[in-house]
């Protein structure tokens, strides 16, 4: 019988990731936002620098999810979002909601019809 060596921790699974995006895609990660068990081992969200501009305040970042198995190897990646550096990123569950319960249309109309 082989022995199957334990899955691969957080951290460990984060490196991998951070190595393995600038191999495949060419560029620079910027770092780790989030690392996630799954079923098959591993989820980990890493910010890339997507395409350098002067002044470094209008580069472009990308977030790009990994899925690792439990030995560490990427299954899978995609990029998620990209934007302007120092922008904020708002998540649909931070937008407020007005008084009525609903949030408010990204567009700036009522939702009234």
């Amino acid at each position: 019988m082989v022995a199957h060596p334990p899955p691969v921790s957080a951290a460990a699974a984060a490196a991998a990731a951070l190595r393995d995006i600038e191999v495949l895609i060419g560029k620079q990660s910027e770092g780790v936002t989030a690392v996630l068990p799954t079923e098959e081992g591993w989820a980990v969200e890493v910010e890339v620098l997507d395409d350098r501009h002067i002044p470094p305040s209008a580069d472009m970042l990308a977030l790009y999810e990994i899925v690792l198995d439990l030995d560490g190897e990427m299954l899978s990646y995609h990029r998620t979002r990209r934007y302007r550096r120092g922008s904020a990123i708002v998540m649909a569950d931070e937008i407020p909601a007005d008084g009525d319960g609903q949030a408010p249309s990204m567009d700036g109309s009522d939702g009234s019809g």
